[in-house]
């Protein structure tokens, strides 16, 4: 009888202090993930992985944790989803949770910002400047300046640092390739004087006899034009605006006339561009980026067609049909419109693919491009 009893307190001793390590706090645990979160993660603009270290310790938290522990990770989730990602709605929703948590809840100098106080105050918390403020006698001649003050203190609190922790890489290098298109309309004589054309057989400028009853002509169309070669930097201006420029060397132009007449193939490249990037600061975080934009600047784009055509009327109904390689110039000035999509696999790296629509300017003729790439933010 006495060996039963002893095994049954044996067991509910075992029960016990199970139930007890179930019970114990996680204080200490969750506090060590937000320090790495906040120290670690955040100060170095790894904002996703601060959310996840601190989404983790409020799961290890729980009904195991002080009100006070749970307070401060909200608080200090709020600070990554305002400051780091610019979440602003999911930032309000942990500031409200902190508080409800612990009224008491500071925030930290260390990691606020004017933004940050002006949603913490708005959930319910209080400035650190009125925390712990002594209540002095009023002196009706010093109220006017005590009104001034005050106001200058809050206008100061509510204007953000230049500084503050967005997490967007501002500066950006690119490299590309760029296949032009050209567009075609139906042309009659395109060999025998058409405006923009050159032909050549065999490498030389062709100014032989052409039969003006059939051929030497050419269809409407688009076709492949000349390839070229891109260095890009473009500065993000706030959070979605990118200013930038072009620099490159295009080839597979058109050859130089060799009776005299023509221009020269122009073969370099420079442009300014802006672009709007979609999406909440989407420099500050990795995955797909797409953006729209305008461009100006200098470059030609040069297109190559087959044109057949006959030397005279015996040829012709012989059907001894000729080869001339005709040369679409156009002028060294566009605008353009251009969209693309980036994959961004880490912040500071992304491939890019776009698309590009031109207006050729001087010899008028609208053009097109595709452009892929990579860049590399700083």
């Amino acid at each position: 009888m006495r060996t039963s009893r002893t095994s049954l307190g044996a067991l509910l001793a075992v029960a016990l202090s199970a139930r007890v390590a179930l019970a114990e706090p996680k204080d200490r645990e969750a506090a060590a993930l937000a320090k790495q979160a906040m120290d670690g993660d955040y100060l170095g603009t790894q904002f996703k992985e601060a959310e996840k270290k601190l989404q983790r310790a409020l799961k290890l938290c729980k009904q195991r944790c002080e009100g006070a522990t749970r307070a401060r990770l909200h608080l200090d989730l709020a600070i990554v989803y305002i400051a780091g990602l610019k979440k602003k709605d999911k930032g309000k929703h942990e500031l409200q949770a902190a508080v409800a948590a612990d009224a008491s809840v500071e925030l930290s100098p260390d990691f606020s910002t004017p933004e940050v106080e002006k949603a913490f105050v708005a959930a319910g918390g209080q400035r650190p400047h009125e925390k712990h403020a002594t209540p002095e006698p009023a002196d009706d001649e010093d109220e006017p300046k005590k009104a001034t003050a005050s106001a200058e203190a809050d206008a100061e609190a509510n204007v953000a640092p230049a500084d503050a922790p967005s997490g967007s890489v501002k500066n950006w290098f690119s490299l590309g390739f760029q296949q032009d298109l050209l567009s075609y309309k139906q042309t009659n004589d395109v060999c025998s004087g058409a405006p923009q054309y050159q032909c050549f057989l065999l490498g030389k400028s062709f100014d032989g006899t052409i039969y003006p009853g059939a051929g030497n002509q050419l269809q409407s169309g688009v076709g492949f034009a000349t390839k070229r070669l891109l260095l890009g930097y473009d500065r993000l201006l706030g959070d979605n605006i990118t200013l930038g420029a072009r620099l490159g060397f295009a080839f597979g132009g058109s050859p130089k006339a060799t009776n005299g007449s023509g221009a020269a193939f122009f073969p370099l490249h420079a442009e300014a561009r802006a672009s709007y990037w979609f999406g909440d600061a989407p420099f500050a975080r990795d995955g797909l980026r797409a953006y729209l934009g305008l461009a100006a600047g200098v470059g030609e784009v040069d297109g190559h067609v087959t044109v057949e055509y006959y030397v005279d009327r015996s040829g012709y109904e012989a059907n001894a049909k000729g080869k001339l390689d005709a040369w679409r110039k156009t002028g060294n000035t566009f605008v353009g419109l251009h969209a693309g999509m980036a994959y961004a696999f880490t912040k500071q790296h992304q491939l890019f693919v776009e698309l590009r629509l031109l207006q050729m300017l001087g010899a008028s003729a609208l053009g097109g491009a595709a452009n892929v790439g990579y860049a590399f933010g700083l």
